[in-house]
């Protein structure tokens, strides 16, 4: 009589057999510790360049957007323009390979079947989010991407939100350009809600589940200027004007009341 051959057993197969006892994050911690690592700065790096007061140039993200000729013609149809003529054809520096997205960069990406798509818990989304990130988490379903999804905010709130990030972490971020480098930067998640509540910040808070990501593209430092104007390629089950009613109600119901036709340029 032949014996059975062992079945082996996937992850999840195991993981369901693991006592409640045993949180299924500190199983996904120690798998995917290495990842997890790489896509957040070191606190090392960051409290060397305080203490020795190191000079990381002065590059202003507020001045490159207010200079930025789009501004004042058509700046999504620029935006878009460039990220079809230029973004996507040079892969060598906007590729993004990798599942996990680090903390601090700007990604965009393809989106178009969540997990929940068509439920409850998510009765429309964006399927091209344009994030700024605040780094992997840990769940007990897995690894996720976190971070702000610019695209749920009114265009002129998006460039508030994202000049304010990149001014609340300045020295950082100064560093990574002046040394010509994409590595990821500490963004702090209740520093930035602190200081952006008034704007909805929290409406754009977002998790994506990595395998379900396609075609993503990660901005350097440098380009955010640019890469701000870009829109939405498609909303599912909502319309860019009911976005804004929603994202109105949030204000609202966080006690502000913020018109999305804001003057942008004396909030930077």
């Amino acid at each position: 009589m032949r014996s059975k051959k062992k079945k082996i057993l996937t992850l999840d197969q195991l993981l369901e057999k693991v006592p409640p006892v045993f949180d299924r994050r500190d199983i996904y911690k120690n798998k995917y510790k290495r990842i997890l690592d790489d896509a957040k700065a070191p606190r090392s790096e960051e409290d060397t360049l305080y203490a020795l007061k190191i000079k990381t140039g002065k590059y202003s993200l507020r001045t490159r957007v207010k200079n930025n000729p789009w501004v004042n013609h058509l700046p999504a149809s620029k935006a878009i323009k460039w990220l079809f003529t230029e973004v996507f054809k040079n892969a060598s520096v906007y590729k993004y390979s990798k599942m996990i997205m680090y903390q601090g960069g700007m990604f965009i990406f393809e989106y178009k079947n969540p997990k929940y798509k068509g439920t409850s818990s998510l009765p429309w989304f964006d399927k091209f989010p344009l994030i700024i990130s605040l780094g992997p988490i840990v769940t007990k379903l897995g690894v996720r991407n976190l971070g702000f999804n610019l695209h749920l905010l009114p265009p002129k709130i998006r460039i508030i939100v994202m000049c304010s990030i990149f001014e609340l972490h300045k020295k950082m971020y100064r560093y990574q350009i002046f040394l010509k480098m994409n590595r990821p930067v500490t963004i702090h998640y209740t520093r930035i809600v602190h200081n952006l509540r008034r704007f909805g910040v929290k409406f754009c808070v977002r998790m994506y589940i990595p395998s379900r990501t396609r075609q993503v593209v990660r901005f350097p430092y440098s380009d955010w200027h640019k890469a701000i104007f870009i829109p939405s390629r498609g909303y599912d089950s909502i319309r860019a004007q009911n976005l804004i009613k929603e994202w109105r109600n949030f204000c609202k119901k966080e006690g502000f009341s913020i018109n999305p036709n804001i003057d942008w340029k004396s909030h930077i």
